[in-house]
């Protein structure tokens, strides 16, 4: 008895289990899951394994490969891209092989399934859990690094830019540790630790094989810089780079230039935004038009076309010329995303100019709603909230004591307060309306708004806004009722009753197909009677007046809705 059992517990493993994880690490290239997707044959492999993992789980389910089956199974399930189903496989793995020594490598293939599933909170406890039960275990660094990406989702930067140093600090040899520099990296920079940042981009440049990779991460460490607005340091790491660059070969007349050229264009591109976020608008332009000579007719030439449109938009406010700059971004290259930015943008600004220009009784109104939009403009577009607060303060200047006054005071507070997390000058603003603009909507406004940061506002400050009575229009003229007499039906038509009535009548006399010569004289004589054809609708269909037997009347006098 006891060879039967081996040797069906051999055949479990040799006949099916081993050729499920055979496929399945051929679909996986050897690893413990897919690091990046890989569409083609491993689609197949996937499902070849999970053949296999039933054959287990139904042929040989007294074996002890059924626990390992049934995770190879789940562990498919990733790699085709059914995450949810995976979880619903792992939830209970736990209780359902409570003696299976591969409950924690469950739970980080569940992990793995929630943060595919994008559930992130779930998948950070489910590899909390993991690394929990184990000190020692392959699937270790794997589960730091996933970790990490699940925590970059969440954007919780600082704790993963942490998970992702443990598998460097740990593991720096691993198979994983340029991903996990790379990860640290974008976790740091959006954590805002520029100068960390800046570093692991270097030294990912460093170990980078191809050229173009090298120069990807190097535009990284120009990323780090720019937003840590070290535009000088910037500057001098992009003019270093350009020496190292040939610049490229001059394109004639109708010609393209060679692919893969533009990375002196796209450098020289960058000059030219590190002089604009300086200020430095003259400087900013004429690298920008330097791309333009260079490039032609390119992708590139109308990013530069775009940007010169932006340059006279954002720091030289000069909005017509800006809309003339970015209607020359669609003959550098007819449609793309720079050509749909531009007119959107042309179009934003046509609208505020309109508005700056406008006449008539409203001009006022118009001209104020030009300050509220180029104010927005420059909060929610361009993230400049102090070139916003500069808006809105002209609007008040400009129009003192209106409506649109206390408005703009009421935006400068929420930028004060929520941009720039300057409470206390918010308030202070917010206090200026309740005094300065009584019976205003503004003034409900900052009440609102005091209130909601806790502080108490008097009563006897409120004036409410009275309601404008609607303006009638005593221009418009009803039409006068007609003098003639109404329409007279003319002798020999009948109205639309009598017609009704007529009709019911020539259906009651027509004979049906079928009818006997007795019935015809029954329906003459009881013209009413069901039995015989009566109480027909319009159309001459038979009605019956009678409900059938047993089935008592409907009380139409009965309310349903409960009211």
């Amino acid at each position: 008895m006891l060879t039967l059992v081996t040797l069906a517990s051999s055949c479990a493993y040799y006949n099916t289990f081993f050729l499920a994880r055979r496929y399945y690490f051929k679909a996986t290239n050897g690893a413990p899951y897919e690091l990046e997707r890989q569409p083609g044959a491993s689609v197949q492999n996937y499902a070849r394994s999970i053949d296999y993992s039933k054959k287990v789980l139904g042929q040989y389910s007294k074996s002890k490969w059924v626990d390992d089956a049934y995770l190879m199974w789940a562990k498919n399930l990733i790699g085709r891209d059914d995450p949810l189903q995976t979880v619903t496989m792992l939830q209970n793995y736990a209780s359902q092989f409570p003696k299976s020594e591969l409950k924690p490598e469950a739970e980080f293939y569940l992990g793995l399934a929630y943060r595919n599933a994008r559930k992130y909170g779930p998948a950070v406890a489910a590899f909390d859990n993991f690394l929990t039960q184990v000190n020692k275990h392959p699937l270790l660094p794997y589960a730091h690094y996933e970790r990490s990406r699940a925590l970059m989702s969440m954007q919780r930067y600082s704790e993963a830019a942490e998970a992702a140093g443990q598998v460097l600090a740990r593991w720096p040899k691993h198979l994983l540790a340029d991903r996990a520099l790379r990860q640290r990296a974008e976790a740091r920079l959006q954590q805002g630790d520029y100068a960390g940042a800046r570093e692991d981009f270097r030294t990912i440049g460093r170990r980078a094989i191809t050229d173009n990779d090298r120069f990807d991460f190097f535009m990284r460490e120009v990323d780090c810089l720019e937003s840590a607005r070290e535009y000088d340091q910037q500057l001098a790491l992009l003019r270093n780079e350009l020496s190292h660059t040939p610049p490229p070969a001059p394109v004639q007349q109708g010609q393209l230039p060679a692919a893969g050229s533009d990375k002196f264009g796209r450098l020289t591109m960058r000059v030219g935004t590190a002089h604009l976020l300086a200020g430095r608008f003259d400087e900013a332009v004429a690298e920008y038009r330097k791309v333009l000579v260079d490039y032609p007719k390119t992708a590139i030439a109308a990013e530069a076309q775009y940007r010169i449109g932006y340059a006279y938009e954002t720091v030289a406010d000069d909005f017509d010329r800006a809309g003339q700059e970015y209607a020359l971004v669609k003959e550098q290259f007819g449609m793309s995303n720079f050509t749909q930015q531009a007119q959107t943008r042309a179009d934003d600004l046509g609208r505020i100019v309109q508005y700056r220009k406008g006449s008539g009784a409203d001009s006022l109104e118009r001209k104020a709603e030009a300050g509220f939009l180029t104010a927005e403009r420059f909060l929610f577009q361009l993230n400049r909230p102090d070139r916003a607060i500069e808006e809105y303060a002209s609007v008040v200047s400009e129009y003192p004591k209106t409506a649109a006054a206390g408005r703009a005071l009421n935006a400068q507070a929420w930028v004060l307060r929520r941009k720039l997390d300057r409470s206390a000058a918010a308030d202070s603003l917010l206090w200026r309306v309740i005094r300065e603009y009584p019976a205003t909507e503004a003034q409900i406004a900052a009440r609102d708004y005091l209130e909601g940061a806790g502080h108490t506002v008097p009563e006897s400050l409120i004036q409410y806004p009275v309601p404008k009575a609607p303006v009638v229009d005593t221009a418009q003229v009803l039409t006068p009722i007609p003098a003639t007499p109404p329409l007279q039906l003319t002798p020999g038509f009948l109205s639309p009753e009598d017609s009704v009535a007529a009709m019911q009548r020539r259906a009651r006399m027509t004979p049906l197909p079928g009818d006997s010569a007795m019935m015809r004289e029954m329906r003459r004589t009881y013209p009413e009677d069901p039995r015989f054809g009566g109480a027909r609708d319009s159309l001459g269909r038979p009605v019956n007046p009678y409900p059938p037997r047993g089935i008592p009347p409907a009380d139409t006098t009965r309310r349903t809705d409960n009211r």
